[in-house]
């Protein structure tokens, strides 16, 4: 039995959740979005971008083994998820984001990672 303490914990943050149908979770989407389009290069992310085939756009991301070890990579996937979330509705509603995190992105702070995807996602 949980406690109630946790329990209030988990209600409030279920609406700040991205549901289970925004993010891209089937290896299928990630392949198509890789091979098939062209993304936009940063220091520290490549942002690609393709018409969904749902109706609202979906996010995934990608953060192998050679940003750092697993805290790292857990930390930068939070921060991405994190802009993806409070600027969902900047974004084109029908199409599928990737981000691929790529070395060096694991010493950037939440400030960075979002003027680096802003400045991606602008162009």
């Amino acid at each position: 039995m949980r406690s109630p303490r946790r329990q209030s914990g988990l209600e409030d943050s279920q609406g700040e959740r991205i549901p289970r149908y925004l993010r891209i979770r089937k290896r299928a989407d990630f392949v198509r979005l890789q091979r098939g389009y062209r993304g936009k290069k940063t220091a520290h992310f490549i942002v690609i971008f393709a018409a969904s085939r749902e109706t609202q756009g979906r996010l995934g991301i990608t953060v192998s083994r050679r940003v750092g070890c697993s805290v790292e990579r857990n930390r930068v996937k939070r921060r991405v998820r994190e802009f993806f979330r409070l600027h969902r509705n900047e974004l084109q509603p029908a199409h599928d984001l990737l981000v691929i995190a790529r070395t060096g992105a694991e010493k950037l702070s939440y400030e960075d990672v979002e003027s680096e995807l802003s400045a991606a996602l602008a162009r």
